[in-house]
């Protein structure tokens, strides 16, 4: 069986390059995808197009998940730094060259990392080149730290695919240093190369091609991504719909499911999801609609309904109905009649100061002649609305949409 030396060692240098390429693409990819999901499935939670538990899993997933990235990065910046610091005659990527520092200054730290950002300044004195000045990002250890002094002599191991860039060894090199190292000035700079992250998907020296490029596909695998958990829920027409009404809220005007749009999709999915059962009521608030609706199977057994867009979610627990005069079927009830109400009410009242609207079958009292007190009674399919407070409350007949006197 070959190990991982052998294999590398029956690959070409170019085909090696370019299966290390398409390996850090994917890795960026995949992080984009990654991130993506993850604020698509928090929103899609917070909107509650989610079931409740997923919030676990979406917390504990993603951390796990996102450890699992910063670990296979550390370990691939490791690996390349450790094969960079091959001898050159051993490593086919790298040219082995003796170098001065200039300049040291401190770049920072690693998560999960007790090493240290440096930035190097340093001339190289390649055998065949005139000498050129670089500057480089390496991580090192405090030992390390500690003996970077100005003017000291060290390994630089130039990239054979990225000329002028590399890392640095302390250990003294092999190759004969030039008597004026200490006090040549290479004429030749490569300028301090930006770390551009996930930013650049494709090619290593950013250009305004490959930085289109990139944010093409980023902004493409975000978005999918991103639109992932509302395609999985059926709740992208909800999401166009929430963004559309947006402008609601920061004018302290949000209507939600009272929207002409979002009120008949909700009504159109209520009904959808009763079918043929029995229901106690049927409720529209602003942020989702609740049904009462009987058990197929149990007669007299209500479970509660919680309805998000396309999303429904169901109580764990059930209620038991004694009256079952007071449940009704979708034939009883009417959107149109629905829509009359709710435009009748915007005419003299705030829609954005409503709690709830909604179907309920209750008692009227009546009177067979004038005079006399009420003395009989009969239920009805009505609407009843709800504000704000919970102090004000109208009722509209169910068949014709007619106010109900108080």
């Amino acid at each position: 069986m070959y190990n991982r030396k052998d294999i590398s060692n029956k690959l070409s240098p170019n085909t090696l390059h370019w299966l290390e390429q398409l390996a850090i693409f994917t890795y960026k990819v995949l992080a984009w995808a990654f991130l993506g999901l993850v604020i698509g499935s928090f929103f899609a939670s917070l909107q509650g197009f989610l079931p409740l538990w997923f919030m676990i899993v979406h917390i504990v997933g993603s951390i796990a998940t996102g450890w699992v990235f910063v670990i296979i990065f550390i370990r691939y910046i490791d690996h390349k730094a450790s094969l960079s610091l091959v001898d050159g005659r051993e490593n086919k990527s790298t040219h082995i060259a003796p170098a001065r520092i200039d300049a040291v200054a401190h770049g920072g730290i690693r998560l999960l990392e007790s090493r240290s950002l440096m930035i190097i300044q340093t001339t190289v004195f390649p055998r065949f080149q005139e000498p050129y000045c670089t500057t480089i990002r390496q991580y090192m250890r405090q030992d390390e730290i500690d003996k970077l002094q100005e003017g000291t002599t060290v390994s630089f191991y130039e990239k054979v695919r990225d000329p002028g860039y590399g890392t640095i060894s302390l250990q003294l090199p092999h190759e004969e240093i030039r008597e004026d190292y200490q006090t040549i000035i290479a004429e030749k700079v490569y300028p301090e190369r930006q770390k551009t992250g996930l930013w650049i998907l494709i090619g290593q020296k950013p250009t305004v091609f490959t930085r289109s490029v990139s944010y093409l596909l980023i902004i493409v695998v975000f978005t999918i991504s991103y639109l992932l958990p509302y395609i999985v829920t059926g709740n992208v027409e909800w999401l166009v719909l929430r963004i559309k009404h947006f402008p609601q809220k920061l004018i302290f005007q949000n209507k939600g499911n009272f929207n002409p749009e979002e009120f008949k999709k909700a009504y159109e999915k209520a009904i959808t999801q009763i079918g043929d059962n029995a229901i106690e009521s049927l409720l529209f608030y602003k942020e989702f609609t609740t049904i009462q609706i009987e058990e197929p199977h149990n007669i007299g057994d209500l479970r509660r309904l919680t309805i998000r867009g396309n999303s429904v979610e169901e109580n764990f627990s059930s209620m038991r109905i004694d009256d079952r005069d007071r449940m009704f079927t979708s034939k009883s009830i009417s959107y149109a009649v629905l829509k009359k109400v709710l435009e009748s009410l915007a005419t003299d009242h705030k829609i954005e100061d409503i709690i709830y609207i909604g179907f309920r079958k209750d008692i009227r009292w009546g009177s067979r002649k004038l005079n006399i007190s009420p003395d009989y009674s009969r239920t009805y399919v009505d609407i009843h609305i709800v504000f704000n407070g919970g102090n004000k409350s109208l009722d509209y007949d169910g068949k014709t949409g007619e106010r109900l006197p108080d």
